[in-house]
């Protein structure tokens, strides 16, 4: 089997504050813990193998010290871990991770010491994500969600998890901005196709804020899908087991997160909205996970022009291209984020008010049939063939790509659904007639 990659970066400082201060358990019960029920146990683990490929090692020794109990939640609880949209009700059984302690053999046997200068767990059983990796059992106050507007990731198949420290909140007086507070975990894992056809574990990413900021990284799981390690951050990890998946380093994630100013990019009121399914923003009103303003927003328009704001929402304007002062694509002047005050109209959007232009100077034309800026519109009303933005959306392997990194392939459904959204910019529709 080859070697996992390894990451090496960063401070050991920041791990020991963060395990120090990080709630990774907020199962609310006064009850004692009473042990996992071994014939449940193994139901469960043949659900799980039905469900998922790749052999794991369920009786690892390691794993048999990070604890497992079982509580009567009074609080949040972790969806059923197939059926994103069946967040428990309150009672429900609630799994526990303990992390052990860190002077402890267990401690060194889970990986959970950091590699040298690394901020973060060597191994993904150690960040709280899982009560029991080998049993692929979430913790308790680790709510999985699937949001209804998602970022094109070459068609892998991605789930997503969020872990908020006990008795905290999410800031959402800002709709357009939410603050998480210190010890908000996120994390997001990738199934890609391996050469056999057949859909496998890739990597799981995490976030993790402080009250220095977010700590980021990637864990990338063993061929054999029965551990994830934290990867080599240098390069991160090109065309993993020949997949054609490329795990991003740090700093290329860093490129699209800090284009929001608290980072999280695929969590706000549009994305939680109708069609999302887990953690909806009904769902966290319902648990009272958030304070400060109402998430009740909506895409204008009809359904084709909902369908390509919302596109462009998600795969553009919330890393890229909008007005915040760390936004990579903020001098384009090209803003495709939804932002809340501006829903009232599709011709109240920064999509519809940004767009009809000559794209700006440090526009990219390598490798399109001509690459003459004057020829270019960023959108030009009804001619999807001089549209820079449908022109850029199709190419792969060049400066000109969008969206720029974390994709090979083209997208032909956003692809499609930019093109209709086009075609149907007509003046009887509100539209401005094409320029020259």
């Amino acid at each position: 089997m080859p070697a996992v990659p390894r990451f090496t970066a960063v401070s050991l400082s920041v791990f020991a504050f963060t395990l120090a201060n990080l709630s990774l358990s907020a199962c609310e019960s006064g009850e004692s813990a009473a042990p996992v029920d071994e014939p449940e146990r193994d139901a469960a683990r043949a659900e799980r193998d039905a469900g998922h490929d790749g052999g794991r090692d369920a009786g690892r020794d390691a794993s048999s010290d990070a604890r497992v109990s079982t509580r009567d939640a009074k609080g949040d609880e972790a969806p059923d871990a197939r059926v994103p949209d069946q967040t428990s009700d309150a009672g429900a059984d609630c799994v526990e991770f303990t992390l052990p302690a860190k002077d402890s053999q267990a401690f060194k046997d889970l990986g959970c010491a950091p590699p040298m200068g690394a901020p973060l767990p060597r191994d993904l059983r150690c960040t709280g994500l899982y009560a029991n990796l080998d049993e692929r059992v979430t913790a308790c106050n680790v709510l999985e969600y699937k949001p209804a507007l998602e970022l094109w990731s070459d068609a892998a198949e991605k789930r997503r998890w969020v872990s908020l420290p006990k008795g905290t909140k999410v800031d959402v007086s800002d709709p357009n901005d939410f603050v998480f507070p210190a010890g908000t975990q996120f994390w997001k894992e990738f199934r890609v196709q391996g050469s056999d056809g057949a859909m496998r574990l890739a990597e799981t990413r995490l976030l993790r804020k402080t009250d220095d900021g977010w700590l980021r990284t990637s864990y990338v799981w063993s061929e054999d899908q029965s551990e994830a390690i934290q990867m080599d951050n240098a390069l991160g990890v090109p065309n993993l087991y020949g997949t054609g998946h490329t795990v991003p380093n740090r700093d290329q994630c860093a490129d699209c997160h800090v284009g929001r100013k608290d980072e999280i990019l695929g969590w706000d009121a549009l994305m939680l909205g109708p069609g999302a399914t887990g953690l909806t923003r009904e769902k966290l009103v319902e648990l009272d996970m958030v304070e400060g303003g109402s998430l009740e927003l909506a895409i204008p328009g009809n359904e084709i022009e909902k369908a390509a704001l919302g596109y462009m929402h998600a795969n553009c304007g919330v890393s890229c291209h909008n007005e915040t002062a760390m936004a990579k694509a903020k001098d384009t002047g090209l803003y495709l984020r939804l932002e809340a005050g501006e829903l009232d109209s599709v011709q109240t959007t920064d999509a519809f008010k940004t767009s009809f232009k000559r794209p700006a100077e440090n526009a990219k034309y390598e490798g399109l049939m001509n690459m003459m800026p004057e020829y270019w519109y960023d959108i030009r009303p009804g001619d999807p063939a001089r549209s820079l933005m449908i022109a850029r959306q199709t190419m792969r392997g060049t400066e000109a790509q969008m969206p720029r990194i974390g994709t090979n392939k083209v997208d032909d459904a956003g692809v499609q659904a930019v093109t209709r959204w086009i075609e149907s910019m007509t003046r009887d529709a509100g539209y401005p007639a094409p320029m020259p």
